[in-house]
């Protein structure tokens, strides 16, 4: 995994949760009372105790799409700022800085997915849609409407995934080269609002 990953913390976290769940049910089914004693385990049946690990696994997996996205968005959108500095830094100064404070600003709450749409011209429009997807997901694990349907289910390592390739799309695309110390200058000398 690339160190440079803002996601690779939030699942990392759910592949020990994960671990845990397995170490759990092992230690469940042998019943060895010394670790399962002051659990809701003691003295349940397999199928009870299943039953809560099977939806605890679930619920873990949920709660770590939920972070794996909103992750994402906080590193799409500090992205996003951070290119905004650059232009804050351009022609006319004070149109440029007036504009770019507004950008930085309101970015915050726009739709993600009108975000998303704004890479569209350099990141794969596959990938795009399927960062939606995920985000429909994560909405509908967020808000649990039951007035709308289920929308296509995503795994937290579906998740890692998508949302690292789109990282690394934008960051090859929108990230200059560390090499150019003058674009380092302005991001420098641009007021952070």
């Amino acid at each position: 995994m690339n160190s440079n990953n803002p996601l690779e913390p939030v699942f990392r976290a759910f592949s020990v949760a994960s671990d845990c769940f397995k170490v759990a049910e092992r230690t469940i089914q042998i019943q060895h009372e010394e670790l399962i004693r002051r659990t809701e385990f003691i003295g349940a049946t397999p199928e009870q105790a299943n039953a809560a690990l099977d939806g605890a696994v679930k619920q873990a997996a949920d709660l770590a799409i939920l972070a794996l996205f909103a992750t994402f968005e906080r590193c799409v959108i500090e992205h996003l700022q951070t290119a905004n500095r650059l232009f804050a830094a351009g022609y006319p100064q004070q149109y440029s800085t007036r504009l770019s404070e507004k950008f930085e600003s309101e970015v915050e709450y726009w739709r993600f997915g009108e975000v998303l749409d704004l890479f569209k011209s350099e990141v794969d429009s596959n990938l795009i849609g399927q960062v939606k997807q995920i985000k429909q997901y994560r909405d509908w694990i967020a808000h649990q409407n039951p007035n709308k349907p289920t929308p296509t289910q995503a795994t937290p390592e579906t998740t890692f995934d998508v949302l690292t390739r789109m990282i690394e799309q934008i960051r090859l695309t929108h990230t200059p080269p560390p090499a150019d110390e003058a674009v380092d200058d302005i991001v420098e000398l641009a007021p952070v609002q």
